[in-house]
């Protein structure tokens, strides 16, 4: 997920838009030339649904909000933490959310009142030295712990901890793409299987010696790997891992620590049947995979990308901060905005795409797919309100207050005609 408390928070307006028949062409700008089953989304001109959000729901319970996000920069630029691990909605409508921070998950009740927390920092049953993500399966609650590499099982109706299972990974070393280490994030596919990223080398950021590379493009390779370490599929995708903007600056050397909107990211998001979605931000492509690993298609978005303003983006995400400001001042910027934000999965196997379309305000173009290409729907969506799940006709987003930085969760009810 991108940091929703970077952008710019814009006026939530709805747009209207209709299904309409993919066409099908594997010759697209902007896909890789060897690449079959492509499909061009093309908007309709003449709509004929329209969808809308209803908000329902507001949890902005300081106690559980306010370790999502904390400054760690240390001195760095962009070095603050999203301690956010997810998102769950049961079939009752409690709502359970990842703390990293706190090595906790909140749960709440299908009105938002708090019930209680699970976890806590340890390493007994039920404790966590850091959570990446949650998932419910087979009516338990399950959260990864990448540091002790392991996955620890609720029960949904007590929620009691009733398993705790280790994960192993290794460098599979039969495979010859596989020369670099697994690093974070581990996806969860199921309680038994998960997508682990593989790196040829980790960031270096010793300016001035031969290991520095922050400056060049490195690529992350994703896989199928069961509770056992063994790779169950060939390499789903590769993608362009993080990029970093520098500088030095008065004898100092910067760089942004963290993601920042305008800059590329890997992006993957993986449904309850298991189909998995990857992309690259800075192209308008998202390839379907079935939950082996397997390329199905692609869906391709024609549009136009927003250029980028140092004004503007100084102005948006320098946040006051003076090793902020003085990286995007002299950085070498991208001419573009990324064009993509964010790839979401519904429970019926929609895909949800947010583009960043070319206009004067910075707004997400939210376009909602079927899994075979048909477009149901496109609607604007501020960027402030990170979409973190989306389950039986609601959106679970997650909001940034502009004058506090404090964050909170809001339910959206979809009604679409």
């Amino acid at each position: 997920m991108m940091y929703c408390r970077y952008i710019l928070f814009a006026l939530l307006v709805l747009f209207i838009s209709c299904s309409s028949e993919p066409e099908n062409d594997p010759a697209v700008d902007g896909a890789p030339p060897d690449l079959q089953n492509v499909i061009v989304i093309e908007k309709n001109s003449s709509p004929e649904s329209t969808i809308t959000f209803i908000r329902d729901l507001v949890i902005d319970d300081s106690d559980a909000t306010g370790s999502w996000y904390h400054s760690t920069s240390g001195g760095f630029a962009f070095g603050g933490s999203d301690f956010f691990a997810g998102l769950e909605v049961d079939d009752t409508g409690k709502i359970y959310v990842g703390d990293n921070y706190e090595k906790v998950i909140h749960v709440f009740d299908s009105t938002g009142a708090y019930l209680r927390r699970l976890g806590g920092e340890g390493r007994g049953p039920g404790e966590f030295e850091g959570i990446f993500d949650i998932k419910i399966h087979s009516d338990q609650l399950f959260a990864f712990d990448y540091f002790q590499f392991r996955s620890t099982f609720f029960s949904l109706d007590s929620l009691d901890v009733i398993d705790v299972r280790n994960v192993y990974t290794n460098r599979a070393p039969d495979r010859e793409e596989l020369r670099g280490l697994p690093s974070r994030p581990v996806s969860l596919i199921s309680d038994d299987l998960f997508i682990v990223r593989y790196k040829d080398e980790m960031k270096n950021a010793n300016y001035g010696t031969e290991h520095y590379n922050l400056d060049q493009e490195l690529l992350v390779r994703y896989y199928v790997v069961d509770r056992e370490g063994k790779i169950r599929s060939e390499m789903i995708d590769e993608l362009k891992d993080m990029e970093n903007i520098t500088a030095v600056v008065d004898g100092n050397h910067l760089f942004n620590l963290s993601p920042v909107p305008f800059l590329q990211q890997p992006m993957i998001s993986i449904s309850n049947e298991g189909t998995i979605f990857t992309a690259n931000s800075e192209d308008p492509l998202v390839k379907l995979h079935n939950k082996n690993g397997d390329y199905i298609r692609a869906f391709y978005i024609p549009m136009e990308k927003k250029s980028i303003d140092r004004e503007e983006i100084i102005d948006l995400i320098a946040q006051d901060d003076e090793i902020n400001t003085n990286l995007l001042l002299h950085a070498e910027l991208p001419e573009k905005w990324p064009a993509l934000s964010d790839i979401v999965t519904d429970d019926e196997n929609r895909l949800w795409v947010a583009t960043i379309p070319k206009s004067e305000e910075l707004i997400h173009e939210w376009w909602v797919l079927q899994d075979t290409g048909e477009l149901i729907a496109t609607f604007k969506w501020p960027g402030n309100r990170s979409i973190e799940k989306i389950k039986n006709d609601y959106v679970y987003a997650r909001e940034t207050m502009e004058t506090t930085g404090q964050q909170r969760v809001v339910r959206y009810r979809i009604e679409m005609e």
